[in-house]
């Protein structure tokens, strides 16, 4: 769908006010009703052609002495919107073999489903017989013989490259050369060697080149690594029966790390050819570390010297080796996703190092909140007037119960910068090391015993966005019969969690990233591995030495990983705060599948543990940078002041902001019981108090709250103010009082934490079509409770961020809504009503 940039919402549409689903069930199978005769013989004259197309694939490839398949390729389709059985479409007996199935979308916007089926020599008949059966038999019942199969297929054809790549189509093979995994059907008849050897046969025969290394082995599947066009992976589809699927390389880490430097050095200059970076970039991404070896040449042209910098009174070199690896994810990713494509690498920024972890003996305790500023304060002279993003993977001991520290207040009081532009932090949760027999027992209880490890300091900052891990990754054919610890999409065994803080503590990590995996290795000493396959590509310290490549995992990889994706986002939307930045980040993240089976939730006590666990999941990028037709986002940047001193001397709350959003509201009306989601995220930067004398309080320690609401249903303006002035005195009150939990995904009681707070309704789309009212109100801190430091008069920045999507495709709410701003920005809204 087209994309667009984020909603940023006028002044207009805010005012202050004083203080006074349904799902279909299971049933028959969606498919058309046919005319049998019609259908049949249609189907039979396809079949046929597909034959002769076959025929004359074998004879032109003998005709140039190259290897021909014996069996046929192919593609069936379904009508669109209606289902194909493809269960139906394969018999094992016979050799005939479903290889993938894919679901597109037609010109018309309509999905309609392919599947590739392999059918050997002579077993064709198979499918003629039941085309026979269905055209000219009935069943006992009076229907159609495979009457279901046949009406769900509306066309079959000889199957092309195109059948067999499930990757996404725009990275579909060109005539420029490039690695691609082609992965091949096995089976329990022959040996893996044998099915492997005529394989690699039939590529030495087409001079297609491969990684030897590289081959990795599943049930009924084997994947090679090979480098070809798409006229070369033609032939190989014209001239192998073995293949099943063509996909985009995801390269691991092990094959990379076998080769000779020299080979390695291949991959450096073509990723370094693809390079294109953006010097006048208005965004930086500042890794705080161990320092960086800035001349690899993967970094050279983007780390130079005059941004290398030190706070630990030694040079800014990395003799460690984590700073360079840090700053290779940060402007790379996983260098393996750089590799398996020939597409350029945009770098939008700039990316500084300082050290703040000396290499010949550890910073005292104390002096890591004071160096932590010191680094802050290099980099604004390093990059004056441009935003800045602060990357930490350091952490240091557990916190306690995740009370405030030095480190932690310290960083609270960098990003909060005096109330002026804020500055966004990410740091790591910290990791759970399995080095000891303690650490062994937890793994053995993962993914619950994670929950035994707390999040380490300074990643309880308020303020900051604390990062936790996640894995998706494999590992190859070496490791098969090795059991990984953490399923795909699952918690990482090295990530650590919240869940021992106390129940009104913050809700940490925020976010998850991929920071890799273990395998079990049935080794009384060592039970538990972190191979290379199972951790991310980057660039090495010791590339003059060693090799150009190193690995990286746990919650630095993820941190690293965060950081980027947060460059991207202050690079697209250089008019957008911090706040709203680490707000973007929180309010795009979703759990995993696998991330909800582990933490499954029935009651708000187990929502409570799935966050302490996941944080809100994995951010997403698409929708963190873009709104859609059918998905958008609105932003408003607005500055509160939550108390005034009265009179008589004592402070009160002064005000709440009324949002009345410009909704699509006609076009949700029209979308009716369609289930459609709305998510809210409120992303603001305390204070934090001086000293410690409250740091063991939450209502002390921060400088004041926010909170958020929207209205209910049919809940008008009067009414949805009179009852946010209630909710006011609740808090104030430290009563939790009556609230609409019920509705809300995650809940007040869970959500109303810390300094970022995230919710989802979903709801019809008619019910959601009048909520478009939404308060910011403030609650109690130490602005108005200690009167004496004179902060009840100052104004607290905030990030309000509202999104709506719906499945639906083919609507354009963006446009409406973007009509209705217009309007609203040519009409003057008083400022301030006050309410009785």
């Amino acid at each position: 769908m087209k994309q667009y940039e984020h909603i940023i919402l006028p002044e207009q549409v805010r005012t202050a006010i004083g203080y006074s689903p349904r799902k279909a069930g299971g049933g028959e199978p969606r498919i058309p009703i046919r005319n049998r005769v019609e259908h049949a013989a249609r189907l039979e004259r396809l079949f046929e052609n597909a034959r002769t197309q076959n025929e004359k694939i074998q004879e032109d490839m003998l005709a140039i002495s190259l290897p021909a398949r014996t069996g046929t390729y192919l593609e069936f389709a379904g009508a669109p919107e209606n289902e194909l059985l493809t269960k139906s479409l394969e018999d094992q007996k016979s050799g005939i073999r479903l290889l993938n199935i894919r679901t597109t979308l037609t010109a018309e916007n309509e999905e309609q489903t392919f599947a590739t089926v392999y059918v050997p020599h002579g077993e064709e008949r198979k499918f003629i017989s039941k085309l026979n059966q269905y055209a000219n038999e009935d069943t006992q019942f009076g229907k159609p013989k495979n009457d279901k199969l046949f009406r769900s297929i509306e066309s079959v054809n000889i199957a092309l490259l195109r059948s067999l790549w499930t990757d996404n189509i725009n990275e579909f093979p060109t005539k420029r050369a490039d690695w691609y995994e082609i992965w091949i059907r096995t089976n329990d008849l022959d040996t893996i060697e044998e099915q492997h050897k005529s394989f690699i046969d039939t590529l030495n025969a087409l001079h297609i080149q491969y990684k030897e290394n590289s081959i990795l082995t599943f049930p009924e599947r084997s994947v090679f690594l090979v480098y070809a066009d798409i006229e070369a992976l033609s032939l190989l589809l014209q001239s192998s029966d073995q293949m099943a699927e063509v996909r985009g390389v995801q390269i691991l880490a092990g094959f990379l790390f076998n080769e000779y430097r020299s080979e390695q050095q291949e991959w450096v200059e073509d990723l370094h050819n693809r390079v294109k970076f953006n010097h006048n970039a208005d965004s930086v991404v500042c890794v705080l570390d161990t320092g960086v070896n800035n001349g690899h040449p993967l970094l050279s042209d983007i780390i130079n010297d005059a941004h290398c910098g030190s706070v630990v009174g030694e040079g800014s070199a990395d003799r460690v080796g984590h700073g360079t690896c840090m700053c290779g994810t940060t402007i790379y990713g996983d260098l393996r996703n750089c590799i398996a494509n020939n597409n350029p690498i945009i770098v939008d920024n700039h990316v500084a190092s300082i050290k703040l972890f000396p290499y010949k003996s550890p910073n005292r305790k104390d002096a890591w909140g004071y160096l932590t500023r010191q680094a802050v304060a290099v980099s604004d002279v390093m990059f004056p007037r441009k935003s800045i993003c602060y990357c930490m993977a350091i952490t240091a001991e557990d916190c306690e119960k995740g009370k405030p520290s030095s480190w932690s207040g310290s960083i609270d009081s960098i990003t909060y910068n005096e109330g002026n532009d804020g500055k966004l932090f990410i740091i790591s949760a910290g990791n759970i090391r399995h080095i000891n027999d303690q650490d062994k027992e937890i793994i053995e209880q993962y993914p619950y015993g994670n929950g035994l490890r707390p999040i380490q300091d300074p990643a309880q900052s308020w303020n900051c966005i604390t990062v936790g891990a996640y894995t998706t990754l494999m590992a190859n054919n070496s490791y098969e019969f090795k059991e990984r610890v953490a399923p795909s999409g699952g918690v990482s065994p090295f990530s650590r969690t919240s869940l021992l803080w106390e129940k009104s503590s913050l809700i940490k990590p925020e976010v998850m990233f991929e920071g890799g995996n273990l395998i079990k290795t049935n080794d009384e000493r060592f039970p538990y591995s972190d191979i290379e396959d199972l951790q991310l590509l980057t660039t090495s310290s010791s590339y003059l030495m060693r090799g150009y490549f190193d690995t990286i995992n746990a919650t630095s990889a993820a941190t690293a990983l965060s950081s980027k994706f947060a460059g991207k986002l202050q690079s697209k939307y250089p008019e957008l705060w911090a706040e709203s930045l680490r707000g973007l980040m929180v309010h795009t993240a979703k759990w995993t599948q696998c991330m909800e089976e582990q933490f499954p939730v029935s009651n708000r006590k187990d929502m409570e543990r799935r966050l302490r666990f996941c944080g809100y999941g994995v951010p997403s990028e698409k929708r963190a940078l873009y709104s859609y037709g059918n998905g958008l986002t609105y932003i408003a940047q607005q500055a509160i002041q939550p108390f005034i001193k009265e009179r008589n001397g004592s402070v009160k709350i002064n005000e709440m902001h009324f949002f009345e959003f410009p909704w699509p509201k006609e076009i949700l009306e029209q979308l009716g019981e369609i289930e459609v989601s709305m998510r809210i995220t409120l992303s603001y930067f305390i204070e934090p108090a001086p000293g410690e004398i409250g740091w063991k309080d939450k209502y002390k320690y921060a400088s004041c709250g926010l909170r958020f609401d929207v209205n209910n249903e049919n809940e008008d303006s009067r009414a949805f103010q009179l009852r946010i002035n209630k909710a006011i005195e609740a808090e104030e009150n430290e009563d939790r009082g009556k609230n609409d939990s019920s509705r809300w995904t995650i809940g007040v009681d869970n959500r109303n934490k810390g300094s970022i707070h995230s919710d989802e309704l979903r709801l019809t789309a008619a019910q959601l079509s009048t909520c478009n009212l939404i308060a910011v109100y403030p609650i109690g801190g130490w602005w108005k409770t200690r009167i004496n430091l004179k902060r009840y008069n100052k104004k607290i920045r905030y990030s309000l961020i509202v999104s709506l999507d719906t499945p639906i495709e083919n609507i354009d709410m963006y446009v409406d809504v973007q009509t209705k701003i217009a309007a609203i920005v040519q009409t003057p809204i008083e400022v301030k009503v006050p309410i009785d």
